[in-house]
């Protein structure tokens, strides 16, 4: 019997089930009476549904995407209705896919039909992911992942497990700032509840400390549960170095970084990281109290412990890092910010910005009079040069 080509059918369910009973057989030369077997069974949805485990995972990817797809078609019409066998073909998929690219196509596909069973069906396209080392592919879901947290149905414990299996995964594929983010969203959406809560808090504040491209500790520092954490007691050394990251300028760092040396390598802090990442926040923190204002390159240098020929180069870094930004006049040798970011936008914050806020409006309130007389001499000016201004008609 020649190749058969899968294609849709729009009618009865058994003709739908035929063709691919036909199509599955096929694999292991017996289409005919593998046919006639399953469509013979008291359930014949089920019985094709069970003869697809291990057979069409392995089918060409040419022609994968579409078998699935007349399977899945067969399965909401079957008793159970695709939520119901969504689970057991997708770990079938991610277990036996020989294609990544195929086999995730098909689970996306999957999980844009289910409803029930999305937090399933999401979790087996982490496990391809993993196996077939296309884990990057999934990154671009991490910043929806508060989203479609809210859209599954399944226990806290069930999502909190989903959320950690992905961080697993991107850390073991060496994506520690998606694994970070990943572990920022457990934080606020499982919270401090979950067993497990305090041990992501100190893995995310460890990861902080170590990842040169995350520098904004607000993020974390005011997520609920891990204030609820760190006023618990739960997080150890973990939270005095959330404390330090938070209050430490570069010279109280040096103090605190010597007296818990042994403490931070235990946690798997890089001490040069963590010390870099410090010199940043320093520099962001001097340029939110002098914003508008000139800072000469050599207070800035002598804040964070370099030499002042090398300062330019650590603004630019605290530019690239989204924490500042403002302009380096090389003539007065000086820096002017013009915007930056708060490790912590605590009481002490607000009260400085409605300062400035009261400091603007009255800046605006004494411009006023400045405004409405350039308004009136200006429209003295045109009245003028109206009355001067004459129309003349040539009679014929």
């Amino acid at each position: 019997m020649g190749a058969m080509e899968l294609f849709f059918v729009d009618g009865e369910i058994s003709t739908q089930v035929e063709e691919l009973a036909q199509f599955i057989g096929q694999q292991n030369q017996s289409a005919a009476s593998f046919a006639a077997e399953v469509t013979q069974s008291s359930d014949p949805v089920q019985a094709v549904l069970i003869a697809s485990q291990g057979v069409l995972p392995k089918v060409s990817e040419d022609k994968v995407e579409a078998a699935y797809n007349q399977l899945f078609a067969i399965a909401k019409i079957g008793e159970s209705g695709i939520d119901g066998v969504a689970a057991t073909v997708a770990k079938d998929i991610s277990a036996n896919a020989q294609s990544g690219v195929a086999g995730l196509r098909v689970l996306n596909n999957l999980y844009n039909l289910v409803n029930a069973a999305q937090l399933a069906v999401f979790s087996e396209m982490v496990v391809l992911a993993v196996r077939v080392n296309m884990l990057p592919t999934l990154v671009p879901l991490v910043s929806q992942l508060p989203k479609l947290l809210s859209g599954w149905t399944g226990s806290a414990q069930q999502k909190a497990d989903v959320v950690l299996e992905l961080r697993n995964a991107l850390d073991g594929a060496q994506l520690g700032n998606e694994a970070y983010a990943t572990e920022l969203v457990f934080l606020e959406a499982i919270g401090a509840s979950d067993a497990r809560a305090a041990k992501v808090a100190t893995s995310a504040i460890v990861r902080f400390a170590n990842l040169s491209a995350v520098c904004d500790l607000d993020a974390l520092a005011s997520l609920d549960s891990v204030q609820e954490l760190s006023q618990g007691g739960q997080l150890g050394s973990a939270g005095e170095l959330l404390n330090a990251l938070l209050e430490c300028d570069f010279e109280q760092w040096q103090k605190y970084a010597s007296a818990n040396a042994d403490a931070l390598k235990e946690l798997g802090v890089d001490a040069d990281k963590a010390t870099d990442k410090i010199r940043l926040l320093t520099v962001a923190s001097i340029a939110a109290e002098h914003l508008g204002e000139d800072v000469p390159f050599g207070k800035v240098s002598q804040a964070i412990g370099v030499e002042e020929d090398d300062i330019e180069m650590w603004i630019i870094d605290v530019v690239r890092s989204g924490l500042m930004q403002g302009k380096m006049n090389q003539v007065t040798r000086s820096l002017v910010p013009t915007r930056s970011t708060y490790r912590r936008f605590g009481a002490d914050q607000w009260s400085l910005l409605a300062e400035r806020l009261d400091q603007w409006k009255s800046s605006l309130e004494s411009l006023q009079p400045v405004i409405g007389n350039a308004k009136l001499v200006a429209q003295q000016q045109a009245m003028q040069m109206a009355g001067q201004a004459q129309v003349t008609i040539k009679e014929s």
